[in-house]
């Protein structure tokens, strides 16, 4: 039977990475000693300069991408800065073809107190579906996830609150972009993922199998949060999802608390997919 295939999104090594203590090399040649076959790859670490440097090492290591991260502000009230947003995510979609990735995540935005929420979400799906307008032709979906905070941002997304994610949702579902469904960032609001899983998965297109406390920004190693894994993995089973389950590693046990996520996941995987 086909399943998931498990892909590794390094949050805790976002600032070590940006901040020049490793370079992206360092972290992708660690991925085959962990397992790893698949990689998620934060978008502030490619430039056109080391793009086909990085595609070189993925090749060497037999990595597969399952998405560029990106984290465009499509609800600025300038239309210039949202045009500027646009054109910067049309230049990682050519990034995710060369690299093999079928995916871009894409936010809606950060909150911006001067507009209007209805403004807001309007912004945001004009530029989502202009971005897939190009994106879909080169083999690239635009993932809009159910999302809190980027690492880079000052501010929460427009989407931290589940009804604000599902307004925009409403207006995006019958178009091109699919989703990136994220299970632990409904625990920072006190929603119920499993609720929100359920009016979606039949969009969903790549997922972030994060763990945490309620409330907590840090993340947790995969069992050790308040996520309810399994009814999640469920029901990406009885949709027939077999993508990727980007471990979201932002917990603070270091690779220990890594192995500790990739055995749970995939001990998971198996219970529920099948050895």
């Amino acid at each position: 039977m086909a399943k998931p295939t498990i892909a590794w999104m390094p949050v805790r090594l976002i600032h070590p990475i940006l901040q020049g203590q490793m370079t992206v090399f360092d972290w992708l040649r660690q991925a085959p000693a962990f397992g790893v076959q698949a990689v998620e790859i934060y978008h502030a670490f490619l430039s056109d300069a080391n793009l086909s440097q990085v595609k070189a090492e993925l090749n060497a290591l037999g990595l597969s991408v399952s998405q560029i991260t990106c984290a465009p502000d499509f609800t600025n009230p300038d239309p210039a800065v949202r045009a500027g947003e646009l054109e910067a995510m049309k230049r990682r979609v050519d990034w995710a073809a060369t690299l093999g990735a079928n995916a871009v995540r894409t936010t809606a935005g950060m909150v911006h107190d001067e507009v209007e929420p209805g403004d807001a979400a309007k912004y945001a799906v004009e530029c989502m579906v202009k971005l897939a307008e190009y994106a879909v032709p080169c083999g690239v979906y635009p993932c809009y996830e159910n999302h809190y905070k980027d690492r880079l941002w000052t501010r929460e997304d427009f989407s931290f609150l589940p009804e604000r994610f599902l307004q925009i949702f409403e207006q995006i579902e019958p178009t091109p972009v699919r989703v990136n469904f994220d299970f632990a960032n409904p625990l920072m609001t006190g929603a119920d993922p499993v609720g929100l899983l359920q009016r979606v998965v039949h969009k969903v297109h790549h997922v972030h199998a994060g763990d945490r406390l309620p409330g907590e920004y840090q993340h947790s190693v995969l069992g050790e949060g308040a996520v309810p894994f399994q009814p999640l993995l469920q029901i990406l089973k009885a949709h027939g999802y077999t993508g990727y389950l980007s471990i979201e590693d932002g917990q603070a046990q270091g690779d220990a608390g890594f192995r500790k996520s990739l055995a749970f996941l995939n001990a998971q995987i198996a219970g529920i997919w099948g050895n």
